[in-house]
């Protein structure tokens, strides 16, 4: 067994998908019950099958038709009691939903492929009143109900039944709170769900903000970009900071419960490296020993992705920069599972599958690693944090044009030109013909002004350093919120 593929494999055992179900989250708060209907029922959520769901209850449910999709973040921000899918959640969707609620979500089979899914607390507690609704649609009489109406869905095993009632005994009810739906708390404040990496910069811009606005108050419940867009689907949030590009679950999700699409705002570049003191935004990596000046976008292309204009790129010697190595390019990079590097695929490869040649790894540390141990190795990873980086690589720079000038990801004036930019992304839920709210609307206006932008670059030493926008880049989204 080669040195390189030892790598592989010692990265590959180091973490795996249960790693999301088991990680530190920020300190989850009690949670609402915003499903509460007027009549008492409890309102639940998915595809068509949450109609006979509803009747396999006894009808104390209300069913909303909203995909199975659309279902998850609905259920993440407890404006559903209750999530019908036609599948297992996916790995992604149980960390979003855990991170929030801060225990992961349970999940009772009902049919043969069929799962209703409910909020756990940080004490494994559900709502108290979807105990007995759980324990309905796996009675004698639910059972016969579901058959009836979803003769596509083959019967539970009584081995299964017996489990799942096993399963629902062992689980203990609570009392959550209720709150209306929407995105005004009971003190008439707005509330933002976002990423965690702006808890030292926002607070500061909604203080000078409130100095011009005094009128306006807006509360920040900042646990990560996994909890924004589920906040924003289902209304919880004014708008949705993230720091880091829509994930296509979390689009797909929108548009499932929506039927279209949020609109993006740019406010800062998010990170800036490589440095030893905080994150360098995501950037493709060489071993150290590596001689190669830098890549252009095209070439990156044809190096990480499948079918680029121009051919793949499969050996050092074909790149047209100086100072090129010759032999076979290895590739390494995330996996494609619906997270970071599905979103860089789309967003930086033009939508291209990935090279035949490219390794998936599960981790940003694990890229690194496999480079480091491989002179021939070139691979794109996410956000790296403060001594993470091992010795042997370095981050390579990088063109919009062939031949250069090749730039790094820094904080001076040629940040702009870093060809693969991510940044502090600010999503909103327009619905088409229709004006966002005003208060969000000021307080983006406010981000984007020179005030705004000069509050930003205050903060650009802290971990996650975000700078202020170009001139150019500045004035494009400064045209998109005209436009809102």
């Amino acid at each position: 067994m080669t040195a390189q593929t030892l790598v592989l494999a010692a990265a590959c055992l180091a973490a795996s998908a249960s790693a999301q179900d088991s990680g530190t989250i920020p300190e989850p708060r009690p949670l609402l019950a915003r499903y509460a209907l007027p009549d008492g029922k409890l309102l639940v959520g998915g595809g068509p099958e949450a109609e006979a769901v509803v009747a396999a209850a006894g009808d104390r449910l209300s069913a909303r038709i909203v995909g199975p999709l659309g279902a998850v973040p609905l259920l993440t921000q407890g404006t559903i009691a209750l999530a019908v899918l036609p599948r297992e959640m996916t790995v992604i969707e149980r960390a979003s939903v855990r991170r929030f609620s801060g225990g992961l979500p349970v999940s009772v089979k009902i049919m043969q492929g069929l799962h209703v899914y409910a909020r756990s607390d940080k004490d494994g507690a559900l709502d108290a009143r979807v105990l007995p609704l759980l324990s309905a649609m796996l009675s004698n009489e639910g059972q016969a109900r579901l058959a009836r109406l979803l003769p596509m869905y083959k019967a539970l095993t009584p081995a299964d039944l017996a489990a799942g009632r096993t399963q629902l005994s062992a689980v203990h009810g609570a009392a959550y709170e209720e709150r209306a739906p929407g995105y005004v708390l009971p003190d008439g404040s707005f509330s933002i769900i976002g990423s965690d990496t702006l808890t030292e910069v926002l607070p500061d811009v909604l203080a000078a903000y409130a100095r011009k606005a005094p009128g306006t108050r807006f509360s920040p419940d900042l646990r990560g970009s996994s909890t924004a867009m589920p906040a924003l689907t289902a209304g919880t949030t004014i708008f949705a900071p993230m720091g880091r590009e829509l994930w296509q679950n979390d689009l797909d999700a929108f548009r499932q419960a929506k039927g279209y699409d949020p609109v993006r705002i740019r406010v800062a570049y998010a990170s800036h490296g490589p440095r030893p003191d905080g994150k360098t935004p995501p950037a493709v990596y060489v071993n150290a020993g590596n001689p190669i000046l830098g890549l252009s976008v095209s070439e990156m292309k044809r190096v990480f992705a499948a079918g680029a204009p121009g051919g793949d790129l499969t050996d050092w010697s074909a790149l047209a920069s100086p100072r090129a190595p010759s032999g076979p390019i290895h590739v390494y990079g995330a996996r494609d599972d619906g997270g970071f590097a599905t979103a860089m695929r789309l967003s930086k490869l033009d939508g291209l599958p990935l090279s035949a040649r490219y390794q998936a790894l599960p981790s940003g540390k694990a890229i690194l690693e496999a480079v480091a141990a491989d002179p021939q190795g070139i691979g794109y990873a996410t956000w790296i944090g403060a001594g993470e980086a091992p010795a042997g690589v370095r981050v390579l720079p990088l063109s919009s044009q062939d031949g250069g000038p090749y730039v790094l990801p820094g904080k001076g004036k040629m940040r702009g030109q870093w060809p693969i930019s991510y940044f502090l992304n600010i999503y909103v839920d327009r619905q088409p013909g229709q004006p966002i709210p005003e208060a969000a609307k000021g307080l983006l206006r406010y981000m984007l002004s020179d005030e705004g932008q000069a509050i930003i670059a205050r903060h650009i030493a802290e971990e996650d350093g975000y700078l202020p926008l170009d001139q150019a880049d500045l004035a494009a989204e400064r045209k998109v919120i005209d436009s809102l």
